[in-house]
């Protein structure tokens, strides 16, 4: 490609966390300027101009002479509702840029095949039904799952741990129709599993189906993952003189936040609405809101990072070749989680 990809500029951007306006002071230039630049309405730009962008961006000067048209990834998200225009912008970009790495990185990868059913919600059943069927399809067995990442790439789906902001997580096919979740890396352990079997449920119940509005999406993948991790008919016995330490104790075996488990108490209304004010008081004046107690053990996901063992051990790439390849210099602090390892994946030339 002779010319750069003015597109390129706006997504490198975005991803940085830089408005127009910031950017364009960044580089010393108008804003105006950096605007018609970004629009396409001025092509040929100096290389002193070129060279400003890739190094106050820290991308190679290559990145913006990419043969890509970067349309914006579209999927479903499990965000919160304070997350801000700039957080998306730099979320969205972020992502469409971890996808285009995905899709060149799994070019000669075969990867485990995709086994997940999908449920609608109008002729099949409601929502609880659909966890059940989903547990019965994977053949899960009853009681806790003891890690829910292992369970979801065992079945196709691949997990991308990224640092998004204001945002737990989000789903989406590749092109080449793969399952992607990406999550946030910082999250806590439960919220964690919670997240990616919520996007999961994204991918079960919603993705590729015409939705009417008046359905609530988000409140339908909650109750799928919740009810699959959690089933309503293994636990009712234990939700009712709920206390905080019960609720600690069943957070410790189910693995999932005890905001989520009163949550579902109240939901199948096995305790009172005042039973459970009385609680969600209790959880603020703890603080538990914001941190709950009992930690739960971080999952990692293992398929990305056999992705690129791939090319670091058994291809023999260095870190340099990896970054030209992908055209992208901060491979390691976006991608790179050292000593997980396990063998899933199928190589073919």
């Amino acid at each position: 490609m002779d010319k750069i990809n003015y597109q390129l500029i706006t997504i490198a951007r975005e991803i940085e966390g830089y408005t127009q306006k910031e950017f364009a002071a960044a580089i010393k230039i108008e804003q105006g300027t950096l605007s018609k630049i970004e629009n396409g309405l001025i092509e040929k730009i100096s290389e002193e101009l070129i060279n400003k962008i890739s190094y106050v961006l820290n991308y190679p000067i290559s990145f913006f002479y990419q043969d890509w048209n970067p349309l914006r990834i579209e999927g479903h998200y499990r965000r919160k509702v304070s997350e801000s225009v700039k957080a998306f912008k730099e979320n969205k970009a972020k992502m469409t840029l971890a996808e285009r790495h995905f899709n060149i990185l799994t070019e000669h990868i075969e990867l485990p095949p995709v086994n997940f059913p999908t449920w609608d919600v109008e002729h099949d059943g409601e929502v609880s039904m659909c966890a059940k069927y989903v547990r019965e399809f994977w053949r899960v067995p009853k009681g806790r799952i003891d890690n829910v990442t292992e369970l979801l790439e065992q079945n196709g789906f691949v997990i991308i741990e990224i640092e998004l902001y204001e945002t737990d997580g989000f789903s989406a096919f590749s092109n080449s129709g793969t399952p992607l979740i990406f999550v946030n890396k910082n999250l806590p352990g439960d919220r964690y599993r919670l997240t990616i079997m919520h996007e999961a449920f994204h991918f079960i119940l919603h993705h590729g189906k015409k939705i009417v509005p008046e359905r609530d999406i988000e409140k339908e993948s909650f109750e799928g993952a919740s009810e699959f991790m959690v089933p309503i008919y293994e636990i009712e016995h234990q939700l009712t003189k709920l206390s905080i330490s019960k609720l600690m104790d069943l957070k410790a075996y189910w693995k999932m936040s005890m905001q989520a488990i009163l949550y579902k108490a109240r939901h199948h209304k096995l305790i009172s609405e005042s039973q459970s004010q009385y609680l969600w008081r209790q959880f603020s004046a703890a603080g538990y809101r914001k941190n709950e107690p009992i930690d739960i053990q971080k999952e990692r996901p293992i398929i990305f990072n056999e992705i690129l063992d791939t090319y670091l051990q058994e291809w023999k790439y260095s870190n340099e070749d990896l970054k030209n390849l992908l055209k992208f210099n901060q491979i390691d602090e976006w991608y790179f989680n050292k000593g997980i390892k396990l063998k899933l994946l199928k190589r073919s030339l």
